[in-house]
């Protein structure tokens, strides 16, 4: 796992926006795929910022309506196509280090306001929003998606 955060320059690549939009539909899948397969286990990030697999119990609820969403899950229809995109997502996780893998459960995962955050980290506010869009970076490099993110 790379310890560094990304450079200033490499930073400045890339729309955090569009980066935002794409986690949060992958976090939108994730969220689908844990209600309507019981069978797969979704990644999670554990208390010590480790990305590990765990069983949960599913939970039906109505459709979901984005759009992109369901775009998304017909490329996912089989179940080994869904295995390899949760392991996809379990290895691009892995790419983050521990501060920013902390600060990107707080944001996507826990869902913190950055005031929230600002009160957890020891860091400033320009420093968190670096290390948010550094972990976003690699995130989405990961996955192979950062093509449509760049400035």
């Amino acid at each position: 796992m790379n310890n560094t955060l990304l450079g200033k320059d490499e930073l400045s690549l890339y729309d955090y926006i569009k980066l935002r939009n794409i986690i949060l539909d992958v976090f939108k899948l994730l969220k689908y795929l844990k209600r309507t397969d019981d069978k797969i286990a979704i990644p999670k990030i554990t208390s010590d910022y480790r990305v590990r697999y765990e069983q949960f119990i599913p939970v039906k609820s109505s459709t979901v309506e984005n759009c992109v969403l369901k775009n998304m899950m017909l490329e996912t229809k089989l179940e080994n196509r869904r295995r390899q995109l949760l392991s996809k997502i379990t290895l691009a996780l892995r790419k983050l280090n521990d501060i920013e893998l902390q600060v990107f459960d707080l944001t996507f995962y826990k869902c913190k306001e950055e005031d929230e955050i600002l009160s957890i980290m020891n860091y400033g506010k320009d420093k968190v929003r670096e290390i948010r869009k550094s972990g976003c970076i690699k995130f989405v490099s990961a996955l192979g998606l950062d093509d449509r993110c760049f400035r």
